[in-house]
């Protein structure tokens, strides 16, 4: 996945489990995550977004999540969809934001498409 926002891109890095925070001339600037399934880790990121509060926004598909990071990589929010019931999701995939801020959250395992 490529998020790009003014002179920014964000890159879903899937194999190397990180995100990556690169110019839109290719420079490096920062990299979020590493392989793993605790706070500041991902299992094949597949997407990433930057909302309106400038917050990163990564579906982590082999841990059934989506995370919310700052632009300094912390750590604020999990949305676990490993769970039972209708909330839950798996292997989220595709991310989109609607005008009143809403997650879209596209999940290929449970072939759904919820909203938070």
């Amino acid at each position: 996945g490529l998020f790009i926002k003014g002179d920014v891109m964000y890159v879903a890095d899937s194999c190397n489990h990180r995100i990556q925070k690169l110019t839109t001339g290719g420079q490096f600037l920062q990299k979020y995550g590493q392989h793993g399934s605790g706070q500041g880790e991902f299992r094949y990121p597949t997407s990433v977004i930057v909302d309106q509060r400038d917050r990163l926004i990564v579906s982590d598909s082999d841990n059934h999540r989506v995370v919310i990071l700052d632009q300094a990589g912390t750590w604020l929010l999990t949305i676990n969809g490993n769970v039972t019931g209708s909330h839950g999701f798996q292997n989220p995939k595709g991310l989109a934001l609607d005008p009143q801020g809403n997650i879209h959250v596209a999940a290929y395992g449970s072939n759904t498409i919820k909203v938070f």
